[in-house]
């Protein structure tokens, strides 16, 4: 067992290993080469900044693509993109006229974009997963931060483009109106419902069975429940159950977020707690204040990440390319690289790092222990058991992080080589419909098994037997009630007599 649990590391040490290759490589490009400017030219006027054309960027707004230093201009600059203008250079664009108000306001002005230097025009149509629709000029305003305010709804700069004036010196908008629903959706949706059943048996079995509910299986429990609740909003949202940009479709996204945060850190509190517990620091803590920690750490940090994500949405505290933008684009994070990353991958690739340290160095101390103390616990059953249980207990949460990491780390390199608003190559929809069907396996490690079914078998045994028990003694009560009742009855008649 031992040999297969070193190897386990060892794959694992080389999983982060090309994890950390493939962010160095790839996190490094912070825009597509479409969104930035050659700034090879540019002139580094202190640590780190690069001056360009009067425009500063800073050590996270440009990247090297080869021989060429590329500035991400809508991170300095907000972008505006520019459709059918193929034939038009942007040095022959002197005219651009645009509807310009307030993020909440409701006065408007024009603004000629094409010499206003808050502004960047992309001489290209963005990319759209549906149709293009189009709108006056009257109707086209744009906010102050480069989005199209539309009624109810508001599009990020890569979901609309302004077209130039016509023969009637009319200038129009056009925006991407996303598609309701495809192929690929459909089954990712049927591949979460699928999977829901058999996590929400799971944490009722656990609920049930007083045995199972000690500090690992409550941890378990919040992890299953996390997960659960997770998959049945992912899969409301394949099927597009709300509304676009709706009230109901940005709670989902925040209460999804904070869902899978959660699952991501119960996981890391199961991998912690199996370190701590051989790590021989026992201490005084009791399992039920350990557990009160644990729910701190693993409720508690999701809750700051949801929090920042709420403020950052809704202030002015950093630039709008760097917003999560929550419910924008999708009931979910904003569908850019960069976006993603810092709130999504970045914490899930940081926790699965301390999982596979955690899981390291305990197979190492099992490895150890092993070796020095068998003659030791040979002589102490109750020692030698607990040992054993704990043992055990590593080669689940082992498998379970085995069979969870390498979904979740898949799919982070999935993430680093799709670009954004493409369609996903079929490795792609493979890792995802592995990563749906994911509720399956944790029911056959947890539940499926020997020692679950006995405890289920026995409690029920309990249940019926008890039931019985109740029973016949409410019938064995009513019979002497009745025989009580009955000599009382004579006795009465006998005094009647006398």
């Amino acid at each position: 067992m031992l040999h297969s649990l070193l190897s386990s590391v060892s794959f694992w040490k080389w999983c982060v290993g090309l994890l950390m290759c493939s962010v160095q490589v790839t996190a490094v490009q912070f825009c597509s080469e479409r969104e930035s400017v050659d700034i090879t030219n540019g002139k580094m006027i202190e640590t780190g900044v690069v001056e360009y054309n009067g425009v500063l960027y800073n050590p996270t707004q440009y990247f090297q693509d080869g021989n060429i230093r590329r500035g991400c201009i809508c991170l300095v600059r907000q972008c505006i993109y520019v459709c059918q203008s193929t034939n038009l250079t942007r040095d022959e664009l002197t005219v651009l006229n645009v509807n310009v108000s307030e993020t909440y306001g409701d006065g408007t002005h024009m603004v000629n974009m094409a010499t206003n230097d808050q502004y960047h025009l992309i001489m290209q149509e963005p990319d759209c997963a549906g149709d293009w629709l189009a709108l006056q000029q009257d109707e086209a305003i744009i906010t102050s931060t480069g989005e199209l305010k539309l009624g109810e709804f508001v599009y990020s700069y890569s979901q609309f483009c302004m077209l130039p004036k016509d023969e009637m010196n009319d200038y129009f908008a056009s925006f991407c109106e996303p598609e309701i629903s495809d192929l690929s959706h459909n089954i990712y949706a049927v591949g979460f419902l699928v999977s829901l059943p058999f996590l929400v048996i799971t944490f009722i079995v656990y609920a049930v069975i007083p045995e199972l509910q000690n500090l690992p299986g409550m941890s378990v429990m919040c992890y299953v429940a996390a997960l659960a609740v997770s998959y049945l909003l992912l899969a409301l949202g394949r099927m597009d159950f709300y509304d676009y940009q709706s009230f109901m479709c940005r709670i989902s996204a925040y209460t999804l977020y904070f869902t899978l945060m959660a699952s991501f850190f119960w996981l890391n509190i199961m991998s912690f707690d199996i370190y701590w517990t051989f790590g021989g620091s026992r201490g005084r803590t009791t399992e039920r204040r350990k557990f009160l920690y644990y729910s701190l750490y693993a409720w508690g940090v999701p809750v700051l990440f949801l929090s920042l994500v709420i403020i950052f949405d809704h202030t002015e505290l950093i630039s709008y390319n760097l917003r999560p933008n929550v419910g924008e684009e999708g009931c979910f994070l904003k569908e850019e690289k960069l976006t993603q990353f810092l709130y999504m991958y970045l914490p899930l690739l940081s926790l699965v790092t301390a999982n596979i340290y955690f899981f390291a160095i305990t197979a190492i101390r099992i490895y150890q222990a092993e070796k020095a103390n068998v003659g030791m616990m040979t002589g102490n059953s109750r020692r030698h058991t607990k040992y054993e249980k704990d043992r055990m207990r590593f080669g689940l949460y082992l498998r379970l992080f085995t069979i969870m990491g390498v979904t979740w780390s898949l799919e982070i390199i999935s993430w680093l080589v799709t670009e954004p608003k493409t369609p996903p190559s079929w490795v792609a929809y493979a890792l995802d419909v592995s990563n749906c069907l994911a509720g399956i396996v944790i029911f056959f490690l947890f539940v499926w098994k020997q020692r679950v079914k006995k405890l289920l078998l026995q409690r029920f045994s309990r249940a019926i037997g008890s039931s019985e028990t109740d029973y016949k003694s409410n019938n064995a009560g009513s019979v002497q009630s009745t025989d009580l009742t009955h000599s009382k009855s004579s006795m009465n008649q006998s005094f009647k007599c006398i």
